[in-house]
């Protein structure tokens, strides 16, 4: 190898360097990339979890406020029948109340119809006549021989 085969070799040897250089080149470029690429996927990720998170917490947040509100309405609706109720128990117990005051009304305007029976044919006595025309009543004798096992015709009353 001498002169041109010399410069031809050098050439070829300085052509493969550059094209190993540009491919290394193009590799650590690729990989650079390739890095890059996956550090802005996982910075995405990242965001997508803390969005994630985030609309997981306004979810619940919003879940809440709902639920809070459908309470407040049931507890509006049970509010009103409770009301609807007692206005009901109200007007039973005024309807009453004027069925009682009506008929009261009437028994008070209606007439007296009360009359005074005749005397009977009771005696007209004075005094104690009444008292001496009773016939006397005997008195039955008080036995003083209760508790004792002794026939009454024995025993003298004292």
């Amino acid at each position: 190898m001498f002169g041109a085969a010399r410069r031809r070799h050098h050439r070829q040897q300085e052509q493969m360097r550059a094209e190993t250089a540009a491919r290394n080149a193009r590799e650590a470029a690729q990989r650079q990339a390739d890095a890059y690429a996956d550090q802005l996927r996982r910075m995405q990720e990242q965001a997508n979890q803390r969005f994630q998170a985030q609309l997981q917490e306004y979810q619940r947040g919003y879940q809440a406020q709902a639920e809070a509100t459908i309470e407040a309405g049931r507890m509006q609706i049970q509010a009103l029948e409770d009301q609807r109720a007692q206005q009901q128990a109200a007007t039973e117990l005024q309807r009453r109340l004027s069925i009682q005051g009506a008929a009261s009304k009437a028994r008070g305007g209606a007439q007296a119809s009360l009359t005074i029976a005749p005397a009977g044919d009771t005696s007209k006595t004075a005094g104690t006549q009444a008292f001496k025309r009773r016939p006397r009543q005997r008195l039955a004798p008080i036995q003083s021989t209760a508790g004792v096992n002794v026939p009454a015709n024995s025993v003298l009353n004292v």
